[in-house]
């Protein structure tokens, strides 16, 4: 199996996981397992991608096997890139400091407009060339877009797209980005700023990035702020799929 770590219970021994489809078996959709006594359940937090082996019996079903997905390496030239973490890259369950970017309207937006929302963050650059990456990032919101915000009501759920491209990425050209996913400015909202400000936010999140050749080779994080301004999870990579992030968000409203 493969699946979205919501929540992990290591007192209890079980997960709580969204998963994807087994063929013949069961579909996609968010169940709890118990894990095996002798499986180490100590690094299985929200965000976490994980495979295992799921045992199922006339009495019992166990996890067993447990490997946690690394994230995709950094690469030029078909060669790994040892990158280091970000000095202030913030603690899962830490408050996330506070900070102020502009938005594709070029309005000033701080994180704490929000506060009282769940918010998801992600980080695009509009000329990103690799559809797997980027633009899946943004699919990905545009489809929690459209599921869990609805049209006219109070909004529980923010959505930020930050750009890692400031230099390119001004608000005009943000907004006719997010025109292309169908963003309404207001729930899903792209915003851009200095070098040295996308960097300090970037850093919050453990997202490692640097200009190559017209291009820019980076990291993926997406990543879930509760209500009360702290960091409820961090999906490292793109290759997660919508529904997984839909099931974290929506798990991340419930227990507020």
């Amino acid at each position: 199996m493969e699946g979205l770590i919501l929540q992990a219970d290591p007192a209890n021994r079980t997960i709580l996981v969204s998963h994807r489809p087994i063929e013949g078996y069961m579909p996609a959709m968010t169940m709890p397992f118990h894990v095996a006594p002798k499986e180490d359940v100590s690094k299985l937090v929200a965000g976490t991608r994980v495979n295992f082996d799921l045992r199922v019996s006339k009495s019992e079903s166990i996890a067993r096997h447990l490997k946690v997905r690394a994230a995709p390496r950094l690469e030029v030239d078909g060669k790994a890139i040892p990158v280091e973490t970000p000095p202030n890259k913030v603690a899962l369950g830490a408050p996330i400091p506070d900070f102020a970017l502009t938005d594709q309207a070029n309005r000033s937006v701080r994180l704490s407009d929000f506060r009282g929302r769940v918010v998801a963050i992600d980080f695009i650059y509009t000329r990103c060339p690799l559809p797997d990456v980027c633009p899946r990032l943004s699919a990905n919101f545009a489809y929690l877009a459209k599921r869990l915000i609805a049209p006219g009501a109070g909004r529980d759920l923010e959505l930020l797209s930050i750009t890692i491209d400031p230099q390119f990425d001004t608000p005009a050209a943000l907004t006719e980005y997010a025109r292309r996913y169908g963003a309404d400015g207001e729930s899903w909202r792209f915003l851009t700023g200095s070098l040295d400000q996308i960097r300090e936010v970037a850093g919050m999140f453990g997202l490692v990035y640097w200009a190559e050749e017209g291009s820019i080779t980076h990291s993926a994080a997406t990543a879930v702020i509760s209500r009360d301004g702290r960091l409820a999870a961090v999906i490292e990579g793109a290759g997660y799929r919508a529904e997984q992030l839909r099931d974290l968000v929506e798990h991340t409203l419930k227990e507020e």
